[in-house]
């Protein structure tokens, strides 16, 4: 009998990323289970190529939390063998279930270790298997593969979904021209992502002297983004939905860290590296005066030449 699964995931990608061990379980668990996934639409446009979820649910914010009205309509006439909530809200008590696991922990262990005690003894490492197939925009995967035939190709995030997070730009332009002159990454192209409404705060990034650059900012959607990475050597960027989608697809992996907790986000796998700055994120953001909506970079005094050397002695673990 067909086993149906009701998973409530994150606004965001990377929590979405983080959470998708979950798919993978369900449906190792029970080979009918049926997966509806719930997430924002920026994951979802991504998710929905997945060949572990069944159908994804997209919930968009509303007024007045009226998004929950509209998932408990769409949901309410299913008898669920299992509702699994990362929200933490109280949906899943208003839906026919025979199961509920609700995800209301918070430690200082990663994500996906609070996440794992839901069913303990169980991996739920990150895990999507992406029907290629069904890629639509492939033309900049072409391109990148031609210019790795010659060049390794560096992919780098500067965004980050709050200017706190994001190291300054003057910074990523100071470690590429270093990173040039050094032997590891000599023949490298840096392929610079993000979404194009950051495309203004990074531009002195995608004009940096005597760097080869190549501009995919805005000009990419998740799918394609997570292919180029399959092809690169290596990703560098802040604590962000890219960092952990890189991750995912298991290529060495640097994250940036300074207002965010490390230990919680860094992204998951034997293959990367969380570089934080010297202060906690208690330090940056604990005092009475703190106002996350009057801030520009927390990351300030995360160095150049302290990020330059750690991802060298990470860069050669990785491939010496």
């Amino acid at each position: 009998m067909t086993k149906k699964v009701l998973v409530i995931s994150s606004n965001r990608l990377g929590d979405c990323i983080l959470s998708s061990g979950l798919n993978n379980f369900f449906k190792n668990e029970f080979k009918d289970a049926k997966v509806f996934f719930v997430c924002g639409p920026t994951p979802g446009d991504f998710f929905k190529l997945c060949k572990n979820i069944d159908k994804i649910i997209i919930l968009k914010k509303r007024k007045f939390s009226l998004h929950w009205l509209y998932l408990w309509k769409l949901t309410f006439f299913n008898y669920w063998d299992y509702i699994v909530d990362l929200r933490g809200t109280l949906i899943s008590f208003f839906l026919f279930a025979k199961t509920r696991k609700i995800y209301s922990v918070r430690t200082n262990h990663h994500k996906v270790e609070e996440i794992s005690t839901l069913f303990p003894g169980r991996n739920l490492s990150p895990n999507i298997c992406l029907n290629e197939n069904n890629v639509k925009n492939k033309s900049f995967l072409k391109l990148t593969q031609k210019i790795a035939l010659n060049k390794k190709l560096v992919i780098v995030a500067p965004s980050a979904n709050w200017i706190g997070k994001t190291w300054p730009i003057q910074n990523f332009c100071s470690l590429l021209t270093k990173l040039c002159k050094n032997t590891h990454f000599k023949n490298s192209c840096f392929i610079i992502v993000g979404p194009k409404n950051e495309k203004k705060s990074i531009e002195n990034l995608l004009k940096v002297k005597n760097v080869p650059i190549f501009d995919l900012v805005g000009k990419t959607d998740l799918a394609e983004i997570f292919l180029i990475m399959k092809k690169s050597k290596m990703f560098i960027g802040n604590d962000s939905g890219l960092m952990h989608l890189s991750a995912l697809a298991n290529i060495p992996t640097v994250g940036l860290f300074g207002p965010s907790d490390s230990k919680r986000y860094h992204p998951w796998g034997k293959k990367t590296l969380a570089i934080k700055g010297p202060k906690s994120p208690n330090e940056l953001m604990g005092h009475k005066e703190f106002n996350p909506k009057k801030v520009n970079s927390l990351m300030r005094d995360l160095t150049v030449n302290y990020v330059f050397k750690e991802l060298i002695k990470f860069y050669k673990t990785c491939y010496d």
